[in-house]
């Protein structure tokens, strides 16, 4: 080989260039993950605070667990409004649970929430979807971009032509889950039924491999994982039980809060309070709740004040609720299909019956209106009042 044609070929790498590499390679891997002392790495970010008490962090993954039939869904109910709301409604009903205005800040933009259903049916998860526009007092049948909802209890194996199964339901359900973060970026995730996208949650290698897959999806992505997950039944002592399987241990090694939902009946009704089991930061009080029927049968939740100012406004809000149902039942004996009657005629007659004035007589029909929009409608300049959608309301909601 020539001289000249030397010099334009690469030089080959000695055994001792390829080696040399391989530890330059090993060095810079390492220093990625070395932490420095003269570094001043941030304050985290938190998704939510309740009564100025931050939690659920960013680049973090949580979770919600419970006995079955103990809120847990009505609590992520609250947990999505109060990241998406922010108006009078959100703060009436869910007092004390909101964006840190840090967060709001560093964000630059309003939060966006991907919920994740994997248990329901779609009546169901529509439920919660319309539950939450209720809250946020969004038109509850215009989709809003801030808000998705992936359903995915209908996704069944993939078999190819002769009938194989060439990928399990639960591995379908964790990748379009991950495709759908990727394409709508979303600031907060909920999955409702993270046992449905695990094949074994009592296998020790495959439960650590999801969770650790979900921190790093959290991290990198700089968002927070929320997962719904029941607990082992032990009577009497449901806020201290462990999350089932070794999924459950796996999660509450590597969460930043662990929240649980505990249900209570007695004879003057049924309230629900979510207890802070675990937390990274300053641990928060608990907060209690009722499902009310403000919004017909859909059933929307609202935070039971605890301290006293906050419990006379509730008190002044409940006798105006206890009006508005009272106005209901008036307005079913005057109006009910297939009755119907002038605007005028009605406020003379709801006058009658609830011994007020016209002006508050005006007040609760509206009210009526706007907590109950289905019940009562227009037809030919004439007020009627549906007698399906009054059932519903007279039935009350099911626990």
């Amino acid at each position: 080989m020539s001289e000249e044609t030397s010099n334009i070929l690469p030089a080959i790498p000695t055994g001792e260039d390829i080696e040399r590499q391989r530890e330059q390679q090993k060095i810079d891997e390492v220093r990625q993950y070395l932490l420095d002392a003269r570094e001043n790495y941030p304050e985290p970010y938190y998704m939510l605070e309740y009564n100025g008490v931050p939690f659920s962090t960013i680049g973090g993954i949580q979770a919600l667990s419970g006995q079955k039939k103990n809120g847990k869904t009505f609590v992520l109910a609250q947990l999505m409004a109060a990241i998406l709301g922010g108006g009078d409604r959100t703060e009436a009903y869910l007092p004390g649970l909101k964006v840190p205005a840090r967060t709001k800040e560093w964000l630059g933009h309003e939060p966006t929430v991907l919920y994740v259903d994997t248990e329901m049916e779609k009546l169901n998860s529509a439920k919660v979807l319309r539950r939450v526009h209720w809250l946020c007092n969004w038109d509850m049948d215009v989709p809003n971009p801030r808000f998705n909802v992936l359903w995915l209890r209908g996704v069944t194996d993939v078999k190819d032509v002769d009938e194989k199964v060439i990928e399990k339901a639960y591995m379908k359900r964790y990748r379009l889950i991950k495709w759908t973060i990727e394409m709508l970026h979303p600031d907060a995730v909920f999955i409702d039924g993270i046992r449905d996208i695990i094949g074994d949650f009592n296998d020790n290698a495959e439960s650590a491999a999801l969770v650790g897959d979900l921190m790093a999806l959290a991290e990198q992505r700089q968002i927070c994982i929320w997962n719904t997950l029941h607990m082992n039944p032990r009577p009497g002592n449901d806020d201290e039980s462990k999350m089932r399987g070794h999924l459950g241990t796996e999660l509450g090694n590597k969460i930043t809060d662990t929240l649980v939902s505990i249900k209570k009946k007695d004879n003057t009704g049924v309230t629900f309070t979510v207890k802070q089991n675990d937390a990274r930061g300053k641990d928060m009080e608990d907060w209690k709740f009722e499902v009310t029927d403000d919004a017909g049968a859909l059933g929307v939740p609202r935070i039971i004040p605890s301290n006293t100012a906050d419990a006379a406004l509730q008190k002044s809000e409940d006798d105006e609720e206890k009006m508005v149902k009272d106005a209901v039942y008036a307005l079913k004996e005057i109006i009910l299909s297939p009755k119907s009657e002038y605007l005028t005629d009605i406020f003379t007659k709801l006058k009658s019956s609830l011994h007020v004035g016209q002006d508050k007589a005006k007040k609760y029909f509206s009210k009526v209106r706007e907590r109950y929009p289905a019940l009562i409608y227009q037809k030919d300049k004439k007020w009627t009042m549906s007698k399906m959608e009054f059932d519903n309301f007279d039935n009350g909601l099911p626990f």
